[in-house]
């Protein structure tokens, strides 16, 4: 009985290296942290437990323990924070504090247990044959602890089982539910040695084999089901209403996502996903159109980043039956086919900016009217319409950085916090990542990053000053501004018409570029009815109905 349960330990502390090393490999998220750090709190744990069963007196055993409690104490806390941000929920900072203050006072509490009874009384230590076994009391403080571990379990299973039973895709369905099963078995384990008979839990701690257990499904989750993938990436990119189909896959040509189009188009796609893979990748390789059903459909591509790392591929099928079936001449086909990817190019960005303003009720239609203002400035600065429609698109993804923002703080009716405010001006820098990847639109980026510098060189994510902030930034700085002051936000209702060209003189010089801002004030003075606001659309660029996209999806 005791070689089997040293084989446990044995079995259980290689399992949690090979978990990390994995983990290690892959990280690059906030996810990945908390996984990694849970898994090294474990790892700790175990190691000490292994040299508690290997004791043969008391200090040996309580030094011991002190290494084990040094993992034990952090790893309820580490699972906690994981579950939470697999589920996407927000832990409040004085939470987090708080709970990681607690546990740092019990595993002091634990180092000088040979001179207090806070958190173990009476203890009395004894060898059962080769068990090494330590018989106490329960002090306060472990009954306390105990009561705050229980806590964190039943909160976090609790909103695991939630946003399981809520979650629509099957992959990631599938993810969770190994991951709760994982958490249910360590849950327990921790139960079974709490309120399990003595004769047992004396001999052998089943938090142990319950964290084996769990560490092999885990395992089975990041290797059989991608745990670690980056799976959102794409859904954060895409609509799963968007008319064309959509087929994201990771880094291995595994299929992370597909939606509601791409199902109907490859109802086989769960049981034959190397095939269509294959035949995608075919269809891009050799720029050659991709027979379905009778029809005929176009297949794009556009890379997913992550930082510096490629995450995956979106292949984009649009149906071009129409197109290959025309009977007119090379010239007009070739026409319509760049019209055709251009439409798409410009809806993915109009979905995008439709995807940002739905995680904020209060700015619905926000990004299309900055992108609007934005080129009726540049018209009205003399630019070229090359130059208005570049604008106008910088305009409609300036804020997609949103996207990585949490919806709490972004939807909050108080007033932020100072950390709560420093997430939300990282939306600058995380759209400026995420619309770099697009090679063939390499300005769009500009705007997203910049559009909250300041001319006086107060702004951020750069602090840039001047004539050193990008021109088109510069113009959509002042359109940003304008729409938000005659919108309804969270934080604020839409202003005068009046109250809105003076903040606007107030700020020229120090926030708004003074050319940019003086067209602005112009264009307030020519809106005499105050059409120019949330409630009249925005619709104010003289030149788009030069645009030869399409700007409105359903406009066909």
């Amino acid at each position: 009985m005791y070689s089997a349960i040293l084989i446990i330990q044995y079995i259980s502390i290689a399992a949690l290296f090979m978990e990390g090393w994995v983990v290690f490999k892959k990280w690059n998220s906030k996810l990945h942290s908390y996984l990694f750090f849970a898994i090294i709190a474990n790892l700790v744990n175990n190691v000490g437990y292994l040299f508690e069963l290997k004791a043969h007196s008391l200090d040996n055993y309580l030094t011991a323990l002190q290494l084990s409690y040094f993992g034990r104490v952090w790893t309820g806390f580490a699972l906690f924070l994981f579950i939470m941000e697999l589920c996407r929920k927000k832990i409040p900072y004085i939470v987090k504090i708080a709970l990681a203050g607690f546990n740092a006072a019990t595993y002091v509490v634990v180092l000088t247990l040979r001179s207090n009874t806070l958190y173990y009384t009476d203890t009395d230590f004894r060898m059962h044959g080769d068990f090494p076994v330590l018989h106490h009391g329960n002090g306060i403080w472990h009954t306390l602890y105990m009561g705050v571990l229980v806590c964190c379990i039943v909160v976090g299973i609790t909103i695991l089982l939630i946003e399981w039973n809520k979650e629509k895709d099957k992959a990631i369905k599938k993810r969770m539910t190994i991951v709760l099963f994982a958490m249910l078995t360590e849950s327990l384990f921790f139960l079974l040695q709490i309120f399990g008979p003595k004769n047992l839990t004396d001999y052998y701690d089943f938090t142990m084999l319950g964290s084996a257990l769990g560490t092999l499904l885990m395992l089975s989750a990041i290797f059989q089901y991608n745990l670690l993938n980056t799976q959102q990436l794409a859904k954060d990119f895409i609509l799963d209403t968007m008319s064309e189909s959509i087929v994201a896959t990771d880094d291995s040509d595994g299929i992370i996502y597909f939606n509601k189009p791409a199902e109907e188009l490859f109802p086989e796609i769960e049981n034959t996903q190397s095939e269509i893979v294959s035949r995608l990748k075919k269809a891009v390789s050799e720029n050659k159109p991709l027979p379905i059903n009778e029809k005929i459909y176009t297949a794009r591509t556009a890379e997913l980043y992550k930082g510096d790392l490629l995450s995956g591929i979106i292949y984009v099928l649009h149906d071009n039956t129409d197109l290959y079936h025309m009977q007119s001449g090379l010239k007009q086909e070739v026409g319509r086919q760049t019209e055709r990817a251009n439409r798409l190019s410009l809806e993915m960005m109009i979905a995008l900016s439709k995807a940002v303003d739905a995680k904020d009720h209060y700015t619905n239609g926000h990004s299309s009217r900055v992108a609007e203002y934005s080129a009726e400035i540049a018209r009205r600065m003399g630019k070229s319409q090359a130059e208005q429609e570049k604008i106008f698109e910088m305009g409609l993804v300036h804020d997609i950085g949103k996207i990585g923002v949490s919806e709490e703080i972004i939807n909050k009716t108080s007033r932020l916090t100072d950390e709560e405010f420093s997430q939300i001006k990282k939306h600058t820098v995380i759209g400026y990542d995420i619309l770099q990847s697009i090679s063939e639109m390499p300005d769009l980026a500009i705007g997203a990053r910049w559009h909250h510098e300041r001319y006086n060189g107060k702004g951020y994510p750069d602090g840039l000053a001047g004539e050193e902030i990008p021109e088109e930034a510069r113009i959509i700085c002042v359109a940003d501004c304008y729409d938000a002051m005659t919108s309804t936000r969270t934080y604020s209702k839409p202003r005068t018409q009046e109250a809105v060209r003076a903040e606007i003189i107030r700020c020229t010089g120090s926030q708004f570029d003074p050319e940019a801002a003086a067209i602005m004030i112009q264009m307030i003075d020519d809106d005499k009815d105050y059409k120019m606001c949330e409630q009249g659309g925005g619709l104010v660029w003289k030149n788009r109905d030069k645009l030869k996209l399409i700007v409105d999806p359903s406009d066909k």
